[in-house]
């Protein structure tokens, strides 16, 4: 479910299965650090694609805080718009060919993928020179792009570092001590056509 700040309406992705028996939890927003309670939607609502969230006042001193930040989605990712599904004509993964990794190859699934050290990341490199959640990749129809996260040690590409850069088949990048390298390729149209 999709939660909102009510003071600087920021937006963040929250797991549901954190209420736990409780109906309401009290969040932190990590950008103005406004207290906010948050309740927990009615059953179905988020699998129908409803973004339930109540905000009430500020809690007193013997509430438990999460900052919302900390819940595994930095903003900046949890207010991102929906990819559509990858292309069913292609097939995408990311080859390891330096570092801890290599010889690792990872088949993308989904349109957007986050990279890094951490737990929750789709692709988790054993690299200590990688930030938890160090660069994520989006595949938007034809078109690929590579965007830091904001990491320590930052993405490169060709020697560069990058903030956001398209990404080619058969392109390298490299985060941390690990290079990686994108790959497409073509298949049979599953239609027929």
């Amino acid at each position: 479910m999709i939660v909102s700040c009510p003071s600087c309406q920021a937006k963040y992705q929250y797991d549901e299965s954190r209420f736990g028996d409780a109906s309401s939890k009290r969040l932190k927003c990590s950008k103005c650090s406004t207290v906010f309670d948050v309740t927990r939607p009615p059953e179905g609502a988020v699998e129908s694609g409803q973004s339930t969230f109540v905000v009430g006042q500020k809690p007193d001193e013997t509430t438990k805080q999460f900052d919302v930040g900390a819940l595994g989605i930095p903003e900046e990712e949890a207010s991102l718009p929906q990819l559509a599904p990858l292309p069913p004509n292609r097939r995408y993964s990311l080859a390891v060919i330096l570092g801890a990794n290599a010889g690792h190859i990872y088949s993308i699934t989904k349109a957007r993928v986050v990279m890094g050290r951490g737990q929750g990341c789709d692709i988790q490199l054993q690299d200590s020179e990688v930030s938890r959640r160090h660069a994520m990749l989006e595949v938007r129809g034809d078109d690929a792009m590579l965007v830091d996260l904001g990491s320590t040690n930052g993405t490169f590409m060709e020697s560069t570092r990058i903030q956001r850069a398209p990404l080619a088949s058969h392109q390298e990048f490299s985060l941390g001590t690990t290079t990686l390298m994108f790959i497409v390729t073509e298949t049979a149209d599953p239609t027929g056509a």
